[in-house]
Parts: structure tokens; C-alpha cells; sequence
């Protein structure tokens, strides 16, 4: 006979947890001008390590062999990426939703 326990562990009828990241993506330095080092937004479904080429929420592609990973704020924002965000407190429809 299972119980409740059991149901909670297997999932039951709840939609799986988010296993992405977010975290903010620039070109290292000396790998483009300095003007172009703007800190975009990209996820990661797994350990940033295994990323080979980071898709940005506003297109840029960034070879991981060229990109400085930060999981906080670094730098000055790419404004295309932050357009896509949502409002504090509000669920968004942007590309990292």
C-alpha cells in the first residue's frame, strides 16, 4: 500500500522543478574590444563548464572557449537582454521564462 509519502517522492501529478541557470555571459577580456564586453543573459541546463557555445536572450552566440562566466551582475548590462526580463514579482513570457 503506498501512502502520501510515497506519491510526493515519485512526482505525483506536480510538473518537474527548473534545472536551469541563468547566469551572466561576456566576451573574456583581450577576446574583443572593450566596448563590445557587454554582460548578456544565457541559461545553462547543467554545469557551465559543459557549455560549449552560450545563445545570449538577445541572440548573441559567445564561444564558451572565448566567455567569462558570472553568476551574479558583472559588468555593464546588454540592454536587448534585460528588455526580455520580467517585472519583480511577475512570471514573464521572455526567453528566459
Amino acid at each position: 500500500m503506498s501512502d502520501a509519502s510515497e506519491h510526493e517522492l515519485s512526482g505525483g501529478d506536480r510538473s518537474p522543478a527548473r534545472t536551469t541557470q541563468v547566469v551572466a555571459v561576456r566576451y573574456a577580456p583581450g577576446a574583443v574590444a572593450e566596448s563590445r564586453r557587454q554582460a548578456h543573459l544565457a541559461e545553462a541546463a547543467g554545469p557551465v563548464e559543459d557549455v560549449a557555445q552560450w545563445t545570449t536572450a538577445c541572440g548573441e552566440l559567445i564561444p564558451a572557449d572565448l566567455a567569462e562566466v558570472s553568476h551574479g551582475p558583472a559588468g555593464m548590462p546588454c540592454l536587448r537582454c534585460l528588455v526580455g526580463l520580467p517585472a519583480p514579482g511577475q512570471v514573464g513570457n521572455g526567453p528566459l521564462t
